[in-house]
């Protein structure tokens, strides 16, 4: 049997995706710094010739564009719901 989510929980799940979303861009730029200073020092254009260094760099933001764009997707839902229900009324 399955349960019918209404709008406020998408809209509480959107919000709460997005927050999270911040949380972990936040630590995803301590990150970053952290692995530039410890590899990098100083040599960037010899960095960027190597794609795993790249690739590096770009893992601690992962979890942050996971969670946007479930958020983005719950925010869609949630603006369907309340379209549909404004429609009817």
């Amino acid at each position: 049997m399955s349960k019918q989510k209404s709008a406020q929980e998408y809209l509480i799940k959107a919000k709460l995706y997005r927050f999270m979303s911040l949380v972990f861009v936040t630590l995803g730029i301590f990150v970053f710094c952290a692995l530039y200073i410890q590899n990098v020092e100083g040599k960037l254009v010899e960095a960027l010739k190597n794609p795993m260094t790249i690739a590096i760099f770009l893992v601690p933001f992962f979890p942050a564009a996971v969670l946007s764009f479930l958020a983005d997707s719950a925010e869609k839902k949630y603006k369907k719901m309340t379209e549909g229900n404004s429609q009817k009324k």
